[in-house]
């Protein structure tokens, strides 16, 4: 279901500017992803849309700090807060070890400006990190709730 960025973001109750949410809402949290050929991550499906993986974010862009894109994505925060991509990462130790279900997650995907497809809910199953172009990204494993 194709939907604006607006209607998006009423959805949601809130005004969404980055791509990862940890418990937005009490019960799930948001993903926004991207496959273009410019997209600014490597996001991409696998068997038909039944399974995504999606890469974690970049440390913000800060006056005198380096290109976010030649650092380690961050797991925190300089006041050692767990980032977007720690609080999906520790989701997914916690059910890997069996202390929670895992997390449920609502897709959407950016198909053109100002344009969004829904793609509903996902469970967050695996994470990891990779070297990538002299650094390290997070990557996260989601499962369609409907292939489960």
């Amino acid at each position: 279901m194709q939907i604006s960025y607006q209607e998006m973001c009423s959805r949601e109750g809130k005004r969404l500017r980055r791509g990862m949410y940890y418990r937005l809402k009490k019960n799930y949290s948001v993903i926004l992803m991207n496959t273009s050929s410019d997209a600014p991550y490597e996001d991409f499906w696998e068997e038909a849309g039944k399974i995504l993986i999606y890469e974690g974010h970049n440390a913000f862009r800060r006056k005198g700090c380096p290109d976010p894109k030649s650092i380690d994505q961050p797991y925190t925060t300089k006041s050692r807060k767990l980032t977007q991509n720690g609080l999906f990462f520790e989701a997914v130790k916690a059910f890997k070890l069996g202390k929670r279900k895992a997390e449920r997650v609502k897709v959407y995907e950016k198909i053109a400006p100002g344009i969004w497809k829904y793609h509903g809910f996902f469970r967050l199953v695996d994470a990891w990190r990779i070297r990538k172009d002299g650094r390290y990204v997070f990557k996260f494993r989601l499962l369609a709730e409907k292939e489960l």
